[in-house]
């Protein structure tokens, strides 16, 4: 999960070509497919968070993810390489750590030790704040007014989130929120290292997904202890459409659909609904009624991303 969202920078108030209104049609259909990525990135927090504190472990997930969607993608790899000529030996090692086995064990434990709510916030509802604070540093892109209002609503949504945990110097749920904003900044990077290689999403991830499934199935298996050898079959099946087709294959593609129809910046504004859709699909399946603290942080957090993405402006 983590898509790679548009952050509105100074010089962007005129939309690019692909950003250009579309037809009505192309709106409908554009809104669906993103819709139908934003159903399975939150269904992939409330999934693993399921896995993860019953009868399988974070390195369980990476094998199931990597093992499942590296091996559909291998034929895009087989015809089209790595792509070293575009990163190189150093941009491959790159791409392939922060958006794949690391993001994807670090998401899992976080998400081990803080609720589905307060992971919607954490993970998707940052991404575009680091995203930004990079492009701003590196890229020395120089971010809208729109732009950094969103990301100081980000600030906020995050700010109301962790208060009562700070306060209450709850250890365990601390540690979780850590976790999920390092798998949050880790994601923002491979977001500026994608931009760079202007690949296409299909090729950027079956490279990571492959490349990831070659060097991480090796030393999974030599792993002393591994749940998944007792895992329930039905949970292990689950797990394993949902971990690789569906997130790792399904949500890309969906959501490349959506700004093939819609442009960059629309379709991104619809990952504001990642921190509300993860807190109210978290009631149902997960029993995790939220607090005042949850709902005000996702709303804040929704807000400024959809601030982030310029839509607003446009």
């Amino acid at each position: 999960m983590g898509p790679n969202l548009a952050i509105e920078s100074e010089g962007s108030e005129k939309a690019p070509k692909g950003d250009a209104a579309p037809a009505r049609l192309d709106v409908l259909t554009g809104s669906l497919w993103a819709l139908l990525a934003v159903a399975v990135w939150s269904g992939w927090m409330v999934v693993t968070r399921i896995a993860v504190t019953s009868d399988l472990g974070a390195e369980d997930l990476a094998a199931l993810r990597f093992a499942s969607a590296g091996l559909l993608l291998l034929p895009v790899v087989w015809r089209r390489g790595f792509a070293l000529d575009r990163l190189g030996w150093g941009g491959l090692a790159l791409v392939t750590l922060c958006a794949g086995v690391p993001y994807v064990l670090l998401a899992s434990h976080g998400l081990g030790l803080a609720r589905a709510a307060e992971a919607g916030v954490l993970i998707p509802g940052t991404i575009p704040l680091f995203v930004g604070l990079l492009s701003l540093l590196i890229l020395r892109e120089r971010l809208g007014i729109v732009a950094r209002l969103g990301l100081a609503l980000i600030v906020a949504g995050v700010a109301v989130l962790t208060l009562p945990a700070l306060l209450a110097a709850a250890g365990a749920q601390l540690l979780g929120f850590g976790i999920c904003l390092l798998s949050a900044l880790i994601w923002a990077i491979y977001t500026i290292a994608a931009r760079r290689a202007a690949l296409d999403a299909i090729h950027m991830t079956a490279i990571i997904t492959v490349a990831s499934a070659l060097w991480f199935l090796p030393l999974y298996l030599l792993l002393p202890d591994r749940p998944l050898w007792r895992a329930d079959g039905l949970s292990i099946a689950v797990q394993l459409v949902y971990q690789g087709p569906l997130t790792g294959i399904l949500a890309l593609y969906a959501f490349n659909r959506a700004v093939h129809l819609l442009g960059a910046a629309r379709a991104a504004a619809f990952t504001a609904l990642l921190p509300l859709t993860t807190l109210l699909l978290a009631i149902p399946t997960l029993g995790e009624w939220p607090s005042l603290g949850d709902t005000l942080g996702s709303v804040l957090a929704a807000l400024g991303v959809l601030l982030a993405t310029g839509i607003v402006r446009r």
